[in-house]
Order: C-alpha cells, then structure tokens, then sequence
C-alpha cells in the first residue's frame, strides 16, 4: 500500500498586489544565525520605476527547541508553515504601508 505524502503547497505566491495597486516581487530567505538557530525571512520588493521602500518580515526559529519538541513528540512547524505565518504578517505590512494615507494622495 503507497504512503500517504504530506508535502504541503508552496502558500507564498511570487508575487503581490497592495490593495493601492502597487505589486511586489515576494523574495524567500533562510540562514542559519550560530548554533542552533535559523532565521526564515520573506522580503516584498516594489516593481516599477516609481522608488517604494522594500517590506520585510521574518522569524527565528531556536533548533535546539524544535528537535526536543520532536524527541517529545510534540507537532513542530514546517518551514512552509513558518512561510506562511512570515507571509500574513509581511501581507499586513505591505498593506499598512499603501493604506488609506497612500489612497488619499494618489
């Protein structure tokens, strides 16, 4: 009997849309800090000529925790998981940036 896979979908597009119209390109990172840590970092750069500052957004994870949870058997997030958390925040800031005070002189 095949095993059931548990690959989970890639849940951070390429690209964005501000709710101003404004798109950015979605750049994934992750780099190891030291000994057991990891930092996950999602970064939305403005397309086009006009000059928009870059949005940020990322998470440092301690490995020394996640594989004593795991020795625990406790649920430890993916880093799709921890992608995805990064991208609804990083979501959040692009949209705070261009909200109503972008709308308003535009």
């Amino acid at each position: 009997m095949p095993q059931a896979s548990h690959t989970v979908p890639v849940v951070v597009p390429p690209y964005c849309r501000s709710r101003a119209g404004r798109v950015y390109r979605i750049h994934r990172f992750s780099e190891e800090l030291g000994p057991g840590r990891m930092r996950y970092t999602l970064r939305a750069s403005p397309l086009g000529k006009a000059a928009a500052e870059s949005k940020e957004a990322s998470r440092e994870i301690n490995t020394a925790q996640l594989a004593d949870r795991l020795r625990n058997r406790q649920v430890v997030p993916t880093p799709e998981e921890t992608y995805e958390q990064i991208w609804q925040q990083l979501r959040l800031d692009v949209d705070a940036v261009e909200g109503p005070a972008a709308e308003e002189s535009g």
